[in-house]
């Protein structure tokens, strides 16, 4: 079973065409879980959403809303995870069973096309697909240290590390952003990819990660 983790904030509506789209697209068994801010003005049309679990809890933004998550998911029974955003649309019929079989039964990290290959590097992993066990071994699926951005720098380095990072393009995933003028530059935006002091803080802990702790990470997932 695959937990779709999708922390969310200010875009119920973006959250719903996720589930529908989610809905249509794919095969295997699913659950989406999200996690909504007490302080989010929409909370309300949040909690009336059907076919998404939600926890809610005072604001702590995209990373560390991925680390309450996972443990919830991992309790449901799901064996494995996805890192999505709010504002990804699945299109390929079957895209989840593409990410999980391409794992190979291996730990490792997968990732589909989000159409915004041409704006980052195609080994970047936006959105992907990997085994709840990584995150039940590291104690977590973001690290600590990482507010909002560099989490699929993360993925990447662990997955070129495990020998096991699978780019499947036929898998598409769109990216609704603003890079491709697919979305309004909105509050949640601004607050997080393009805030300049969450960047630069992010981007420092990301490459401490990488420099101290990335070897040991890795001895506690290889064989």
């Amino acid at each position: 079973m695959l937990g779709i983790l999708v922390p969310s904030r200010g875009r119920p509506g973006n959250l719903r065409r996720l589930i529908d789209a989610i809905g249509a697209t794919a095969t295997g068994e699913v659950r989406i879980y999200t996690r909504v801010d007490d302080d989010d003005p929409t909370r309300d049309e949040y909690l009336a959403l059907a076919g998404v679990h939600i926890t809610t809890g005072p604001r702590i933004y995209y990373g560390p809303s991925l680390n309450q998550l996972a443990p919830i998911a991992d309790r449901d029974g799901c064996d494995h995870l996805a890192m999505f955003g709010d504002d990804v649309v699945p299109e390929t019929h079957g895209w989840d069973r593409l990410l999980i079989d391409a794992l190979d039964g291996r730990l490792g990290v997968a990732y589909g096309s989000d159409g915004l290959e041409h704006k980052h590097a195609r080994d970047l992993p936006t959105h992907y697909v990997t085994q709840t066990e990584i995150s039940r071994r590291l104690g977590w699926f973001a690290p600590p240290t990482m507010r909002h951005l560099f989490l699929d720098n993360v993925a990447r380095d662990l997955g070129k590390g495990l020998g096991n990072f699978v780019y499947v393009p036929e898998a598409k995933i769109r990216h609704l952003h603003p890079w491709a003028g697919l979305a309004e530059r909105d509050q949640t935006y601004r607050e997080g990819g393009s805030n300049k002091q969450v960047r630069q803080a992010d981007e420092l802990a990301y490459r401490r990660w990488a420099r101290h702790q990335l070897p040991r990470d890795l001895a506690r997932l290889l064989p």
